[in-house]
């Protein structure tokens, strides 16, 4: 069973400093049940050396990636995973089916779908995390194709050099979209430089990719501006619940940028 932090389907929702109503609690705990039942969770990674040439070259498994974020990300390690990771297509198919009969599940599934994969995520790391730390090392966040300048275009050489299909069954779409959708890839530096602050912290301050890009949260993270993550915002999930709206008063800016959503790696 993948542990989820009810305060992570929250944030995913889109609420911030308002509480769910109880009607809401019981469902997402329904939803949640039969995720875990749905849930075939794979994850593969493998290490690789790493060498960093200027201008913001990276090399690492036979590739030469031109990224100032990954370089940033990077600097300092001498070698770094390719990992990936997913919870099924069971949860797709949880999605596909409550578009039909019930817009609040679908929403709550996509939420609770993004907190599971990220848990999972989690917790396959914290096994490298604790094997690298036998030697000195530590870990740099994830960092993922797709964020910030590091170009979504590598996916496919993650396909290739981890044979994603074969040990965990993620395919990629012909616009690089990854099957199961609650999938994740991602570059995971080991350095033995010492680094201050939580993932969190150190991604939003040191290689936003707001900041290089110019992009809004949504942008960089693949989501427009006027599509969440979720199909429903708390708005509407209220909504159908209690059959009135009520509006999220939280509008706050990142305090990193100019931005009106959050940036990315903002809690």
């Amino acid at each position: 069973m993948i542990e989820l932090r009810q305060k992570e389907i929250y944030r995913f929702l889109g609420y911030q400093k308002i509480t769910p109503s109880p009607e809401v609690d019981e469902r997402i705990k329904e939803c949640v049940e039969k995720m875990q039942k749905a849930a075939a969770p794979r994850c593969f990674y493998r290490s690789f050396s790493v060498k960093q040439t200027a201008p913001d070259i990276t090399e690492i498994a036979g590739l030469s990636i031109k990224s100032k974020n990954l370089y940033k990300n990077l600097e300092g390690c001498d070698h770094a995973y390719m990992f990936a990771a997913t919870v099924g297509i069971g949860i797709d198919m949880l999605i596909k089916r409550s578009e039909l009969t019930s817009l609040m599940e679908a929403s709550i599934y996509q939420a609770a779908g993004a907190e599971m994969v990220e848990s999972f995520a989690d917790s396959e790391v914290k096994k490298i995390r604790e094997s690298e730390a036998a030697s000195g090392y530590t870990l740099r966040p994830r960092f993922s194709p797709g964020y910030g300048d590091l170009p979504l275009a590598l996916q496919s050489d993650f396909a290739r050099i981890l044979d994603m299909q074969k040990w965990c069954g993620i395919t990629l779409t012909e616009t690089l979209l990854m099957v199961p959708s609650k999938s994740i890839t991602a570059f995971i530096g080991c350095t033995k430089k010492t680094d201050s602050g939580n993932d969190g912290d150190y991604l939003a301050k040191v290689i936003n990719p707001l900041e290089a890009t110019g992009l809004s949260a949504g942008e960089a993270s693949g989501i427009p501006d006027n599509q969440e993550c979720n199909s429903l915002g708390p708005d509407m999930i209220e909504t159908e619940v209690d059959n009135k709206i009520q509006h999220n008063p939280d509008k706050t800016s990142c305090t990193l940028c100019s931005k009106a959503k959050d940036c990315l790696y903002r809690k």
